[in-house]
């Protein structure tokens, strides 16, 4: 019987905590049952420490180094995919969820799973070397990209020719640009565009104006043959990044709650297993101390103290109209809407004029 594999790929300092990210209410809403759906949680980057750490100081500094330079992305990487060749079977549907930097991973893995495919189980000794291959492709000179892909695809031919792992439903909030807080930005192929994902569904921080949390959007290509995801629906909430992804206490949470509805009434449709009970309960409709959505809800502002230090270092910035890559000084400028953008309709609804402040082309949805 084919069962839904769900990855849940948590953003970066985001450890089991009283402030929940939208993440970990998913995972809290989701079936278990090693018949029907096999579920996986990680936490994200810079949270956990290493087996035998030291104490509390060593702890911290693994933390600040996820943080800062996005040290551990490739080993969260080399996790979820060998946690798929342990147990995708074929004709099993596969889930993938994060938010922030982990939304990241969960694009990174989805393109492992499409340059590589998925390695037979047993072959562990291999992943490392795919997933660094992975990562230094695009970072390669241009006379060695195309040496690069020639490998992968005699790579994926050898150990999954008919390609049995293509994600089903890749769902993120507010996936952001740059790893790490010190500017470390890879660019993976195939991680703004990806034929291999069926449906991609991405919540979007309208609000959010820190430099280091960037929109990283899908970029569907014009190419027939390399577009990708299938179905997508890119859609824009009011709101920090925060405000979106979750991770404010709960008495907080009414904005993010409404983007967490929207990714779980998104997924059910597409046959991802909830449980009917944790689900009210976790949207506010049996009290219990949950709140419900709320457009009206808290709007927190992420840009304040010492993340203004960061506003002065000139990012890199690329320039789609001309097509050319540049450095700029961010000084709290607002995230850039794509043309004809989709807006939830809570925009719409959040009093105080806010809808004012969207474009003129803004398109409403649900």
């Amino acid at each position: 019987m084919p069962r839904n594999i769900v990855l849940c790929c948590d953003g970066t300092a985001n450890e089991f905590a009283v402030d929940r990210t939208n993440v970990l209410k998913l995972y809290y809403c989701l079936v278990q049952d090693p018949e029907r759906q096999i579920v996986y949680y990680h936490p994200g980057l810079g949270t956990m420490e290493p087996p035998g750490a030291l104490g509390p100081l060593t702890k911290r500094a693994t933390r600040w180094l996820g943080l800062a330079f996005g040290s551990g992305l490739e080993s969260d990487v080399r996790d979820a995919y060998v946690f798929l060749m342990n147990n995708f079977q074929p004709d099993d549907r596969l889930y993938m969820f994060g938010f922030s930097r982990g939304a990241y991973t969960a694009r990174a893995v989805a393109s492992l799973l499409c340059m590589y495919g998925l390695l037979p189980k047993g072959n562990e000794s291999f992943v490392p070397y795919a997933v660094r291959m992975l990562t230094a492709v695009n970072s390669a000179p241009e006379g060695e990209r195309s040496v690069a892909f020639k490998l992968a695809c005699e790579f994926r031919e050898t150990f999954d020719p008919v390609g049995r792992c293509r994600p089903h439903l890749v769902g993120i909030w507010d996936t952001v640009s740059s790893v790490g807080w010190v500017e470390h930005q890879l660019r993976l192929p195939y991680s703004s565009n990806n034929p291999f994902i069926a449906h991609a569904r991405h919540a979007v921080a309208i609000d959010e104006r820190r430099a280091f949390f960037r929109t990283n959007l899908w970029w569907p290509s014009t190419d027939p043959e390399k577009a990708g995801p299938k179905d997508l629906k890119q859609v824009w909430f009011p709101g920090v990044h925060c405000d979106v992804g979750g991770g404010y206490p709960e008495c907080e949470s009414g904005l993010s709650k409404i983007a967490l509805k929207w990714m779980i009434d998104e997924a059910v449709a597409l046959n991802l297993l909830v449980d009917e009970e944790r689900r009210a309960t976790m949207l506010g409709d049996r009290g219990k101390g949950f709140v419900k959505p709320d457009p009206n809800g808290c709007m927190h502002e992420s840009l304040s103290g010492a993340w203004w230090l960061a506003e002065i270092v000139p990012k890199r910035h690329y320039d789609r109209d001309r097509k050319s890559n540049g450095r700029r000084m961010n000084l709290g400028r607002s995230r850039e809407l794509p043309p004809t953008p989709s807006v939830h309709a809570a925009a719409w609804q959040r009093g105080g004029g806010y809808s004012s402040r969207l474009p003129d082309d803004a398109v409403s949805t649900e």
